[in-house]
C-alpha cells in the first residue's frame, strides 16, 4: 500500500486529479446501470424491444460518437470536454429520476452516452500528455483506480436501488456534479499543441479511414462491446423470467 501510494504521488498534479476523476466516474455509472435494464422493464413497464432501444441509443451515443469527441478535444481543449461531459451526465442522470416515458428515457440515455463521449477522449489524452515518458505507469495507475470504480459502483449501487432506483439515479447525478465542480477548480487548461497549419476534421478522419491496421482491430472490439452490452440488457431481464 505504501508503494502504491508513493508511486500515486509521484505523478504531477492534473495526472492524479484524473486517476480520482476516472474512479468517480465509473463509481457514478456503475451504481446506476447495471440496474437500468431491471427499472425500464419492471416500474416502469417498458417492453424488451424499448428497452433494448434505450440502452443501445445509449452504447451508441457513447461509443460511436467517440471520433466527435477526441475531435473536439483537439480543437477546444481537453479541460472543456472533461468538464462539458460531466456536466452533462449529470442532467443526463437527473432526467432518469423524473423520466415517465419512453422520449423521456431516450433523452437521458442519450445525454448519459455522448456523454462519455466528450469527456474519454479527452481525459486520455490529458492523462497521455500530461504524463510525458511515464505514460505507460500512468495509464498503469489509471487503469487501477478505473477497475476499483467498475468494482465499487454495483456495490453501493445495489444498497441504493433496494430503497428505490430513483435514489440511486440521484446519487449517481450527484457523483458527477460534484466531479464537474472538482474538474473545474483542479484541472488547469491543457490542449494539443498548436500546428502550424492545423488540418480540418475530415482530414484528420481521412487520416483514420486510411489507417487499415487500427480499422481491422476497431473491427475485433466490436465482439467485446456486443458481450458487454449483454452484462446491461440480456442477464437483467432474464432475471426477471
Amino acid at each position: 500500500m505504501k508503494g502504491f501510494i508513493a508511486r500515486f504521488r509521484g505523478f504531477d498534479g492534473p495526472s492524479r486529479v484524473l486517476m480520482i476523476n476516472q474512479f468517480g466516474i465509473n463509481m457514478g455509472f456503475y451504481m446506476l446501470m447495471p440496474y437500468l435494464a431491471g427499472y425500464l422493464a419492471g416500474p416502469l413497464g417498458l417492453a424488451a424491444w424499448a428497452v433494448g432501444l434505450v440502452l443501445g441509443v445509449r452504447n451508441f451515443s457513447q461509443q460511436g460518437m467517440f471520433i466527435v469527441g477526441g475531435t473536439l478535444a483537439d480543437r477546444l481543449g481537453y479541460k472543456p470536454l472533461i468538464v462539458a461531459g460531466c456536466l452533462l451526465r449529470t442532467g443526463g442522470f437527473a432526467l432518469l429520476v423524473v423520466a415517465q416515458s419512453l422520449p423521456a428515457v431516450l433523452i437521458a440515455a442519450a445525454a448519459t452516452g455522448f456523454a462519455g463521449a466528450l469527456f474519454n477522449p479527452a481525459v486520455r489524452a490529458y492523462l497521455a500528455a500530461d504524463a510525458g515518458d511515464r505514460r505507460v505507469e500512468a495509464f498503469a495507475m489509471f487503469n487501477l483506480f478505473y477497475q476499483a470504480g467498475i468494482l465499487l459502483g454495483p456495490l453501493v449501487g445495489l444498497v441504493l436501488v433496494a430503497v428505490d432506483f430513483q435514489v440511486t439515479a440521484a446519487a449517481a447525478a450527484a457523483v458527477f456534479a460534484v466531479l464537474t465542480v472538482a474538474q473545474l477548480l483542479a484541472l488547469p487548461q491543457r490542449g494539443v499543441d498548436p500546428a502550424p497549419q492545423q488540418k480540418s476534421f475530415l482530414q484528420d478522419w481521412r487520416v483514420v479511414a486510411g489507417n487499415r491496421p487500427f480499422l481491422r482491430f476497431a473491427a475485433a472490439m466490436i465482439g467485446s462491446y456486443v458481450l458487454t452490452f449483454q452484462v446491461y440488457l440480456a442477464l437483467p431481464l432474464q432475471r426477471r423470467c
